[in-house]
């Protein structure tokens, strides 16, 4: 079907987008602890039933010699769906047709074997930078210190109100 769009010219383009969350009591204010999960945005007004293609890393911490294990999260997900999204910001787009390219691209990331201070906002800067070799990012961003100004604009209550100052 996307073979069959693009030959028509009608590949639309859906938007990158890096979303905050909210973590063991960190939020609004916190922007530089939260978690940091890749949504696509497929569809130009996601509503209720809207699923949308999400890339995210978490841990695991076992109490044995396992340690810390993290895992790859490769879903489709409602937005609408949780409370704990702090909001986010475009970051860059790709065609409809390059899905299945931009899924390949985020498995070739796999966060296995990481350092004890890695987390999740690593992992989301090596795959802004690995979306970034393909032309699919918009802006510079060479650390997660660039982000940062956005998030905390983006930023909003549980409640809905935007955060003072």
């Amino acid at each position: 079907m996307d073979n069959i769009l693009k030959a028509l010219g009608v590949d639309k383009d859906c938007k990158i987008a890096v979303l905050q969350y909210e973590r063991d009591g960190r939020g609004v204010g916190k922007e530089e602890d939260l978690h940091w999960a890749i949504v696509i945005q497929t569809v130009s007004r996601p509503d209720t039933k809207s699923r949308l293609p999400c890339f995210q890393v978490y841990d695991l911490n076992f109490n044995d010699e396992w340690g810390k294990q993290w895992q790859l999260y490769d879903r489709d997900v409602s937005l609408l769906g949780t409370r704990k999204c702090l909001g986010g910001v475009f970051i860059g787009s790709i065609k409809h047709s390059q899905l299945k390219l931009l899924r390949e691209v985020v498995h070739t990331n796999p966060p296995t074997n990481r350092p004890a201070e890695w987390n999740c906002r690593d992992w989301v800067m090596e795959v802004i930078k690995l979306f970034a070799e393909k032309g699919w990012i918009c802006a510079s961003i060479h650390a997660q210190a660039t982000l940062l100004p956005s998030f905390r604009r983006a930023s909003v209550t549980k409640d809905g109100r935007y955060p003072s100052g």
